[in-house]
């Protein structure tokens, strides 16, 4: 039975301004959009101020590429968020979507 946790991975509960955020393992039909708006995000981590980084994420529309498809959160929600906390928890989202992979390829390996 643990061996289907990883199939169907529960969602993760967080609190976002006193609200109950679910953050949901990635679907394929968002993959793509979810692993350039992560990978964007992380490279900018490295070098850039976080004025820079909350201004990219409102204009590129990462936020909502990450947030909507991985929380339980509506669009409408997210856009109303301060950048900083929509920011955190889209870094979020990506640290838990990578324990969820970690998790799969663990159990991959071990076979």
């Amino acid at each position: 039975m643990s061996d289907l946790e990883i199939l169907y991975p529960k969602s993760v509960i967080v609190r976002v301004e006193k609200r109950k955020v679910a953050i949901k393992p990635v679907q394929f039909r968002h993959f793509e959009a979810f692993g350039k708006a992560a990978g964007e995000l992380l490279a900018m981590l490295s070098d850039a101020s976080p004025e820079q980084i909350y201004t990219w994420a409102q204009r590129s529309g990462a936020l909502l590429d990450v947030l909507v498809p991985c929380t339980s959160l509506s669009a409408w929600r997210i856009k109303r968020l301060p950048s900083t906390v929509a920011v955190e928890l889209m870094l979020c989202v990506v640290q838990v979507n990578n324990n969820f992979f970690g998790q799969a390829l663990t159990k991959v390996a071990s076979r």
